[in-house]
Order: C-alpha cells, then structure tokens, then sequence
C-alpha cells in the first residue's frame, strides 16, 4: 500500500501546483504555530519495506514473577505519565526542515526550466523526475493527500468536459467525420492552429469548421 502511496505522490508532483500547496501548507505550520502532524506523518523511504528479522521466541516465565514486574511497570508509566503527556508526538522538524527545504530548491530550479524550455524539454522532465524523487516520499495526513487527489482529479474531470464540446462543435456543428476527429485530435489538443490546418488540408472542408477556428472567432 505504501508503495503504491509513493507512485502516486509521484504522479501527482508532475500536476502544476500540488507540490506548490503542500510547501505553503509546511510554510503556514512552520510560521503561524501549527503541528507538522498536520502535514506528514512521516515519511516512506524505498528501504523502509525491508522486513524485520524473526523475534526469538521469549524462554518461558514465572507467572508470580511477571506480575509483580507489571505491577512495577505500571507504577512507573504512572508517574512518567505527565512528563510524556508534555512532549509532542511527530514528525521530527529538523528533518521535516531539511525534507522540505530540498524539495523547495527543486521546485524552484524546475519552475525556472519549465519557463525557459517548456513541458515537453528533456531538461524540464528531467527537474521534473528530480522533483518527484524528493516528493514522494513524504506521507501526508489523509486530509492532505486526498486533497491533492481531489484537485487532479477535478481538473481531468474539467478537462475531459472541454474536449467533449470540442468533439461537439467539429462533429456535429461542423460536421466533421467521427473517426476522422478521433484519429486527428489526440496530439492538437492545445493547438490552436489545428483547425486552421485541418481546413487547409481538407478541399471541401465544410465552412463551419472553419468558423470554429480560434483565429476565425478572434477576427470576428
């Protein structure tokens, strides 16, 4: 399960703005006097799945014995209790300060390789991977992990939701082919000059189609 955790912490750090809201929310805990176990629980290393070697099995004891030596531990933990109740429970901040600070960096180097080549560079994914590295392992609180869940998931759904208009618009106003959308868009999602191209290409490419065009609309 954790594994699986970390593959989509990992996914999700390439989804602009998650990685951003989780360090303003470390930011906002570090600041203003909030818990980091509020934030992380703590953190899943790659090593952290090796198994534990067997426990001995314990020779046997007197029941006599035993008793009094639980009657001794509970007064103990009776009197440590206070002193314990003090202490907060947590993710340490000294690594949570050093987690979250290289994580920062990063973010800052893969914004700037992200403005000067573009998603698709070699270089960009590359700050990307890096990124994600740093981020997954991480363990977020279940209200922070399902909210960055939850933000991916509503901008599929937003996004899925605008390429259904746009199949609407070429295929039933402008009367493109079905198959021919299907075959031709997937790459052109975010080309604006697809249309523009489709209808150059097409002889008898049917005005409406045209008019679709974000060029056409903007000179109207």
């Amino acid at each position: 399960i954790e594994e699986g955790i970390r593959e989509v912490m990992g996914a999700i750090a390439h989804f602009p703005g998650t990685v951003d809201h989780i360090l303003s929310e470390y930011t906002r805990v570090t600041t203003e006097g909030g818990r980091l176990s509020d934030v992380l629980s703590g953190y899943i290393d790659p090593d952290d799945g090796i198994a534990p070697p067997a426990a001995e099995v314990p020779p046997p004891v007197d029941a006599k014995a035993a008793k009094a030596d639980d009657d001794s531990e509970d007064d103990d933990a009776e009197a440590s209790g206070d002193d314990e109740d003090e202490v907060e429970s947590g993710p340490d901040p000294i690594i949570a300060a050093q987690r979250f600070g290289a994580v920062s960096d990063q973010m800052e180097i893969t914004r700037k390789a992200l403005k000067k080549h573009g998603r698709g560079n070699k270089q960009a994914i590359a700050e990307l991977l890096a990124l994600a590295e740093l981020f997954m392992p991480i363990k977020l609180v279940p209200k922070q992990f399902e909210g960055l869940v939850e933000r991916v998931r509503s901008a599929l759904e937003r996004l899925r939701a605008q390429e259904r208009a746009i199949m609407q618009l070429c295929v039933r106003d402008a009367r493109m082919p079905r198959a021919d959308f299907l075959r031709q868009f997937p790459g052109n999602e975010v080309d604006e000059s697809w249309t523009d191209a489709l209808a150059r290409a097409r002889r008898n490419t049917p005005k409406p189609l045209v008019a679709c065009s974000p060029t056409s609309s903007a000179a109207s």
